[in-house]
């Protein structure tokens, strides 16, 4: 009955917006003239080899029956465009092969909202298309997200159910949210400042506070799918051109170096500052290594090939080769080393040792780091000069000697155990000349990180290759992966009962909210009962047994990002609101000023303008808003706020400060659309 309701709610949403079938037509029969890069590159032709590779990319994940429910989505979602047909196979390939989702509710909403916005770019680019009365107020009336939730209308998504179609309208709010930053924020810029980044990430993760995480994930495989089809469409257009010689044969023109357009340099940044620390806290790392790389490639194309050329890139004989073996060597020798310590195997429950190679973007800030802090240039630096190139992390958990022992206890011989292994790494691997050594336990980074880091170096075929080891115990390593919020948390089990009364208060408060993060991101997963129906118990046939552990361990590994996810996302709708503040100036043709303000949670418009009012260059400072001149008006989501400005936001709020002469009417309390837009 609850899914019932369900169903018939978000088809109630869909239904109320859905545009006329002579609407459609019209679509149809008009094509738009210009497309973005990244979508004009859809060839109908490719349609039905880019489904047969998603196919194939899902046959390790899912039976044929969910496949062909998948590829049913996409067709209808494309409404018979080939385009769009070819369009969707890609971005769903992205995220079951970037992001390792193959939910099939995940992946028909990916299709559908992936034809949305193609439909919402054709009829922007087409003006001869007049919205149906219908479809006209559904625009007045939705909100901000409107021209979105009205592309899904009539789609058919219903059919697909309830999950699919939530997480088809969670991501059409994330993408207006989007929208609005570009117009606001970036709009005014290229480049994102870092304050205004880490206040549109908090934005997208409060405005979908109560929505799907996968809707977070879809957008952020949308940033790489931009991206890709980018740098495709560059490729394309800067191949070599020929022009006739006097001997009959042709010369290449020398090209010059490449600068990024303002689209990709916009889409880069929006990778590196918003998208990709998005995609770590969902515990993505493959999706967060590709936007960086990807973002890397396109803004620095020299630096990247420089950084590359130093991790080796593709020759496997020198560089590449090194770090893997020195990686694959010291990684078997601390194995060896802690499992053959009967001291430490005595004293600890578990132990893992874990390896990686730094990444080429991770590698480039290194040297940048290290330039400025040398004051040498950063070209003159070699893949040898970067002490954690290859790095080691031991993480280790002690054992309790006795059932009575407390945590605290516990707690101190962990760090202990993290001292005793550090003396174990620095008898096999020996200071050199240059080891550095960083005790982060005794002091601890602002954030609440903990571990012990070491450097040394390791010989191989005549060359020393640096190398770091990460030494921390279980409950550090939680504070570091997902957050000081996530390790209270986890240990919210553990209060005291004899602590004091407003303690009791404050862990019982810290463990309500952790209790429902648990349970929601539990029902969220439940919500998948097609897909994961059969992760309770094993299955009839091989090929279902490993879908089904695979499902599984990929569910176990997204559980604590999930859960930490979702206890920062309560915290911060409890305690902040986010909101876009737009200036424009009375001076003619000056530049509008746009950013996004983190405001404590109960705030009204007029705290918003007085905070606009200490860095907006085009209002002075003690407020020309509500001082009697009347110079300057302030609308809340394009309509007129009252004299005192105590309207009390809500997150993704327009605050838009405006001349008053730019007004159509005093009187009424709508503005000119030009403006607001």
């Amino acid at each position: 009955q609850q899914q019932q309701q369900q169903q018939q709610q978000h088809s109630t949403i869909i239904s109320n917006a859905a545009p006329s079938s002579s609407s459609q037509d019209q679509q149809e029969s008009s094509p738009p003239a210009v497309l973005p890069p990244w979508l004009s590159l859809n060839q109908s032709r490719f349609a039905p080899m880019k489904l047969r590779k998603l196919q194939h990319d899902l046959n390790t994940h899912l039976s044929s029956k969910e496949i062909d429910t998948v590829v049913s989505a996409i067709h209808t979602a494309a409404g018979g465009d080939l385009k769009k047909v070819a369009g969707a196979s890609d971005f769903c390939s992205i995220l079951v092969n970037s992001l390792e989702i193959t939910d099939v509710p995940a992946l028909c909403a990916s299709a559908f909202h992936y034809s949305s916005l193609v439909a919402v770019r054709e009829r922007e680019l087409n003006t001869d298309t007049e919205c149906s009365l219908d479809e006209h107020s559904c625009l007045q009336n939705a909100g901000s997200d409107a021209k979105y939730l009205c592309a899904l209308a009539g789609s058919g998504i219903e059919g697909f159910g309830t999950h699919a179609v939530k997480i088809a309208l969670d991501a059409a709010r994330l993408k207006s949210m989007e929208t609005l930053a570009s117009e606001v924020v970036v709009a005014r810029n290229s480049a994102l400042d870092s304050q205004d980044a880490r206040n549109l990430r908090s934005l997208l993760l409060s405005v979908n506070e109560e929505g799907d995480w996968r809707a977070l994930a879809i957008r952020s495989a949308a940033c790489l799918y931009r991206l890709e089809g980018l740098e495709a469409h560059r490729s394309l257009s800067s191949t070599t051109t020929t022009s006739p010689s006097t001997d009959g044969g042709s010369v290449k023109k020398k090209r010059r170096a490449r600068v990024p357009t303002l689209e990709e340099s916009r889409a880069s940044q929006e990778a590196l500052h918003i998208y990709a620390p998005l995609a770590a806290r969902l515990g993505m790392f493959r999706l967060k290594t590709e936007l960086e790389d990807a973002a890397f490639r396109t803004l620095y194309p020299r630096s990247h090939a420089f950084v590359s050329a130093l991790c080796g890139g593709e020759n496997t004989n020198s560089v590449g080769e090194g770090m893997k073996s020195v990686l694959d060597d010291i990684t078997n020798q601390m194995k060896r080393v802690v499992q053959e310590d009967c001291t430490l195997m005595e004293n600890i429950d578990n132990v893992s040792v874990m390896a990686r190679v730094k990444e080429p973007y991770s590698v480039w800030r290194k040297i940048l780091k290290m330039s400025k802090e040398s004051n040498t240039p950063a070209r003159s630096f070699s893949i040898l000069d970067v002490p954690d190139a290859v790095a080691l992390r031991v993480v280790l958990s002690a054992r309790k000697l006795t059932p009575d022992e407390s945590d605290a206890t516990n707690l101190r011989r962990e760090k202990e155990m993290c001292y005793y292994v550090l003396e174990l790494c620095t008898r096999n691997w020996p200071e050199t000349s240059d080891s550095r050594f960083k005790d982060y336990i005794k002091n601890p980074k602002a954030n609440g990180y903990q571990s012990l880091h070491y450097s040394s170096r390791k010989r191989w075929r005549g060359t020393e290759w640096p190398f770091e080891v990460q030494i921390r115990s279980r409950d550090m390593h939680r504070v570091a992966e997902y957050g000081v919020a996530a390790h209270w948390s986890y240990k919210r089990n553990d209060i005291d009962g004899n602590s004091s009364s407003s303690s009791r208060a404050s862990d019982t408060r810290l463990a309500r909210s952790s209790e429902s993060s648990v349970e929601e991101w539990r029902a969220k997963q439940a919500m998948r009962s097609y897909v994961d129906s059969d992760l309770t118990g094993p299955a009839q046939h091989l090929g279902d047994e490993f879908r089904r552990q695979r499902k599984l361990e990929r569910d176990q590994t997204l559980a604590p990002y999930l859960e930490a996810l979702s206890g920062a996302q309560t915290d911060m709708t409890r305690e902040n609101v986010f909101v876009f503040v737009s200036v424009r100036s009375e001076v003619e043709n000056a530049p509008t000023e746009g950013t996004v303000l983190s405001l404590p949670s109960g705030s009204s418009v007029l705290d918003a303008i007085r905070v606009a009012e200490k860095w907006s260059s085009a209002l002075e400072s003690g407020g020309n808003l509500y001082d009697g001149r009347n110079s300057f008006v302030a609308l809340r989501n394009g309509l007129r706020t009252s004299a005192m400005g105590r309207e009390r936001l809500a997150n993704g709020d327009v605050v838009s400060i405006f001349p008053s002469n730019d007004l159509i009417s005093t009187k009424k309390r709508s503005v000119n659309p030009h403006y607001f837009q």
